[in-house]
């Protein structure tokens, strides 16, 4: 004899086995409990997924940095980045200064160009901190204003001439 549960009058709607219940309680506690061990599974692997493309991307930076240890490990490598960045050259050597034809405009006179170039070419020669020092005693030197008795000097309105 089979028992079978019938809901409602057991008229209209099919009765559900005992063995069917149980079948589908037991398959629900299975998924309540397996459900967070893979959800928590799944998290794990894409955690794994990215630290392994983290630790991929930070050994690629290494062997690079390593590459440009070895770069600066040659005197004539960081003989031409002084150079090329700088601006040194070695003594005795004249340093030229090309000048792009583009942003040179006309009108100046032959000997105003060779004299801006030759000025060019000094800067060039010139350490930065002499052009720098050079730069203060010229700012010292172009106060324009009216001495206050306290020594500070005033702003006037006239311009200089």
């Amino acid at each position: 004899m089979r028992r079978a549960l019938a809901f409602g009058d057991g008229q209209s709607r099919p009765a559900i086995s005992l063995r069917a219940l149980a079948l589908f309680v037991v398959i629900l506690v299975a998924f309540v409990i397996v459900a967070p061990t893979l959800r928590y599974a799944v998290a794990q692997q894409e955690e794994l997924r990215s630290l392994n493309a983290d630790v991929a991307e930070a050994r690629e930076r290494n062997a690079e940095l390593r590459r440009q240890i070895e770069l600066w490990q040659n005197p004539e490598y960081v003989e031409a980045q002084a150079r090329d960045r700088l601006g040194y050259v070695m003594p005795g050597e004249t340093p030229y200064v090309v000048v792009d034809p583009e942003t040179v405009t006309g009108g100046e006179s032959p000997a105003e160009e060779q004299a801006a170039e030759r000025q060019a070419e000094r800067a060039a020669a010139t350490p930065w901190y002499l052009r720098t020092w050079e730069s203060v005693q010229v700012a010292g030197e172009s106060a324009v204003g009216d001495e206050d008795p306290s020594g500070l000097t005033v702003p006037t309105d006239e311009p200089t001439p």
